[in-house]
């Protein structure tokens, strides 16, 4: 048995190659086994799948990252997983494939809580792998497509558009993306062309959740008065690979507040600038990328002061548990809040369980694709 993730009580053990042919029934005889395995110990053996999860790589490397992060999510939704990667080196033929099963221990027994099925395909034969999916899920269940790529799904061609027509949510990351601009624009026309079959879902609006439930609170009106009416500048600093997560913040204070998009600049490979209006108000938000650190925001400046009074407020990222104000650089009392880092894992697991629309996201896309004039000059 291998334990995986040690946050996790669910185990499994090596993966077993299989023809494509024969996955169901090495699924089956893997399940027989296990039965066999526990029957001295009159154990009950019991199954739980509660949607399909789809998950789709480019590369090896991308997978072996992703097969770290199954465990924690199948021990908070259970599912069958189909890992897909697109651009491997099969040992025989154009297609391989391997099974796993996950469990974990309860009381009176053993729960089998996902099925791992993996298949790799050379380039050439990356158009087969929908196909191949589609005849591997398990009817009557909901099925979310993860896409693990670093490209835009949209920008990815057929292998994309086939895997969601499977799928009833679209799960995806925009953090790494290396056109963000091109990336936006595809996904908001998509996104829009879909009518409301399908929830499509970016990690990033879970990850950066903290940083809008505290700017909510803090810049209330109740809370703060005037600040929203007279806000004029806003400065955020971002670790690398994570513009577009920050791009997707101010699509949102963008679409929340009824910004109109006016103008933006390049100022240097680090950093950008973008202005808007509301009603007779400019607004101006400064971006830098710092030069080193993970993916998140470090850094938001909100000023809404006037020349004979100052109105500030400097968040800052403390470590991974906390976000403060910065008292030097802020009008309002210090505070530090509680704004944990999510694991990708946690993200991926809570969103499996939404099964509606998010139209302030949806909202924030939009936004965001109007601010994509900066990149174009």
């Amino acid at each position: 048995m291998i334990p995986k993730n040690g946050a996790s009580n669910v185990v499994t053990q090596a993966p077993k190659r299989v023809s494509i042919a024969h996955i169901e029934s090495g699924l089956g005889l893997l399940w027989a086994q296990f039965n066999h395995a526990n029957s001295d110990e009159q154990a009950v053996v019991m199954r739980a799948c509660m949607s399909n999860l789809i998950i789709y790589c480019d590369t090896p490397k991308e997978a072996e990252v992703i097969s770290q992060e199954i465990a924690p999510i199948v021990d908070i939704h259970p599912a069958r997983i189909l890992l897909l990667v697109g651009n491997a080196n099969p040992s025989v033929g154009p297609l391989e494939a391997s099974i796993a099963i996950y469990y974990t221990a309860l009381d009176d027994g053993w729960q089998v809580c996902g099925e791992r099925i993996d298949v790799i395909s050379t380039p050439a034969a990356a158009d087969r792998l929908p196909s191949v999916a589609r005849s591997l899920l398990v009817g009557d269940l909901p099925t979310t497509l993860w896409w693990a790529s670093q490209r835009p799904p949209p920008t990815a061609g057929d292998v994309f558009f086939q895997l969601a027509e499977l799928a009833n949510q679209i799960i995806y990351d925009n953090v790494g993306w290396l056109n963000p601009a091109q990336g936006v624009a595809a996904m908001t026309r998509w996104v829009a062309a879909q009518e409301n079959t399908r929830i499509v879902h970016n990690l990033a609006w879970r990850r950066f959740a903290g940083w809008r439930k505290l700017i909510s609170q803090v810049l209330d009106p109740q809370a703060t008065p005037g600040a929203l009416q007279a806000l004029h500048t806003i400065e955020i600093a971002h670790g690398p690979h994570a513009l577009p997560m920050t791009w997707l913040l101010a699509g949102w204070l963008a679409s929340q507040l009824k910004w109109q998009s006016v103008d933006g600049k390049r100022l240097s490979n680090s950093e950008l600038v973008w202005r808007f209006r509301n009603n007779n108000q400019d607004i101006k938000i400064q971006v830098k990328r710092l030069p080193k650190g993970n993916p998140l925001i470090y850094h938001l400046m909100f000023d809404w002061g006037k020349p004979e009074q100052a109105g500030r407020i400097c968040f800052e990222r403390l470590d991974n548990e906390r976000i403060g104000i910065v008292e030097a650089l802020s009008t309002v009392p210090p505070r530090a809040f509680t704004a944990h880092v999510p694991e990708r894992s946690t993200l991926v697991s809570a969103q499996l369980a939404q099964r509606s629309r998010d139209k302030i996201f949806e909202n924030a896309l939009k936004s965001s694709n109007a601010m994509t004039a900066v990149f174009q000059q």
